[in-house]
């Protein structure tokens, strides 16, 4: 009866499933978490139980435990395959930088921290195996905490996350190899297994590498689609909006014509009714001292004039110049756009506004939105999540507002009180010139 054996395996397949969790903290939880949880526990237990008996390859040993976390993080949180191997070869490599770092330890201190003349594991060694996953998985917490995530990985991503796994295990062939071939107790005190060891080491540290490399680029594959979808959208928008402006003004340059007809008694009514239509286009348009801004803003408040939205806004539109036109018109037209959704909706008319204020604070630039909405609010990462439904097409808005925030140095704030949603952006103005 191999007892030993067992508790390793047992402590290995522990280790895989507390390092999935934390890489899956941010991930939603299926409703039926704990079952899937409980399934994998079991399978666990039964195999390292068996292992007291009997004794596989040590080329597959490990093997049983690596597609219980598989199944563990398919059954018990909301992802795909993709994100699925991602997920598990992420939590491959962290266990195995753990036990690689007891490993290197141990190999200077035999007598104390690994077998004892009679072959059997010290208890200092477990001692150790504790101490070593502390540091190791409090690191990567603390490293996860500056950006460390799981990316969306569409299937443009499949070609470089399949390859990432086969590097994962490739890496660590050479050692099991050398288990394989010679005594275990021998070889794990060899000059040859120290090589092997610092080699698996810094092969691990690569690979993290590699996988934060993997996030960046889907990050911004991902950002990327987002502006290309939006920036098409709001461009074309913005011609729209510009020919509707331009309307608007040249029928403003009649007016004078038309009251000058009314003045000589000359079919009244009729230019009556058209001077009024003229007067309530007029009425629509919005000066901010930013042309891009004026054109927004004309827009979305002759919406809100048509559905009964108070459009309220205080806007020094000189302030935003250094801001690219096609940038403006994405934050503002997103951010505009929300707010028109969420209070359209409203059956009490009188919470159907919207407030903007934009001026300079010290050597900042302030912009502060508010808007009533229905219903509750879910958050995530500080943005709120979309109410649509729609995860793909919708619920970028707010993202694409905080890019384009922190393009220019700045940073946004949203949060919600008493059904009332705000939102913030700050953006430092020192620099604006260079920026220009």
């Amino acid at each position: 009866m191999n007892l030993q054996l067992s508790i390793i395996m047992f402590i290995y397949a522990s280790e895989m499933a507390v390092i999935t969790t934390m890489i899956c903290a941010r991930l939603e939880r299926r409703r039926d978490f704990f079952s899937g949880a409980c399934k994998c526990a079991a399978f666990t237990l039964i195999y390292t139980v068996i292992l007291a008996f009997y004794q596989p390859s040590i080329l597959v040993i490990h093997i049983p435990i690596v597609l219980v976390s598989f199944l563990y993080v398919y059954w018990c949180y909301v992802t795909n395959i993709l994100q699925v191997l991602y997920i598990v070869s992420a939590g491959y490599i962290i266990q195995r930088i753990s036990s690689l770092l007891n490993t290197l330890i141990s190999y200077f201190s035999p007598h104390y921290l690994a077998h004892d003349v009679n072959g059997q594991v010290s208890a200092l060694w477990y001692v150790l195996i504790l101490v070593c996953d502390a540091v190791v998985f409090l690191g990567f917490h603390c490293l996860g905490g500056r950006g460390f995530g799981i990316p969306q990985l569409r299937k443009n991503a499949t070609i470089r996350v399949v390859a990432f796994g086969i590097l994962v295990v490739l890496m660590n062939q050479p050692w099991t190899l050398g288990m394989l071939y010679d005594d275990i107790m021998h070889h794990s005190y060899t000059r040859y297994a120290l090589a092997e060891t610092i080699w698996n080491f810094i092969a691990c540290v690569l690979c993290v590498f590699v996988q934060f490399d993997i996030t960046h680029i889907d990050r911004r594959d991902n950002e990327l689609e987002i502006a290309r979808k939006l920036i098409s959208d709001k461009e074309r928008q913005y011609k729209m909006s510009k020919s509707t402006v331009d309307a608007i003004n040249r029928k403003c340059h009649d007016l004078k014509y038309q009251l000058s007809a009314l003045s000589k008694g000359e079919d009244n009514q009729k230019h009556i009714s058209e001077a009024m239509e003229l007067v309530e286009s007029f009425d629509s348009a919005i000066h901010t001292g930013n042309d891009t801004l004026d054109i927004i803003f004309t827009e979305k408040n002759s919406y809100c004039k048509k559905h009964d939205i108070d459009f309220v806004c205080m806007v020094d539109g000189d302030k935003l110049s250094f801001i690219d036109v096609t940038d403006l018109y994405v934050m503002f037209g997103n951010i505009i756009d929300n707010a028109i959704n969420a209070v359209r909706i409203l059956e009490d008319h009188s919470k159907r506004s919207i407030y903007i204020r934009i001026h300079q604070e010290n050597q900042f630039l302030l912009i502060q939105t508010e808007n009533a909405f229905k219903g509750s609010l879910q958050f995530k990462d500080g943005l709120p999540k979309t109410t649509t439904g729609d995860e793909f097409n919708h619920g970028y808005g707010v993202s694409s507002i905080k890019m384009i925030a922190e393009k220019y140095g700045g940073s946004l704030n949203t949060r919600a009180e008493d059904n009332v949603f705000y939102l913030n952006i700050l953006i430092p103005m020192e620099g604006k010139e260079e920026r220009q």
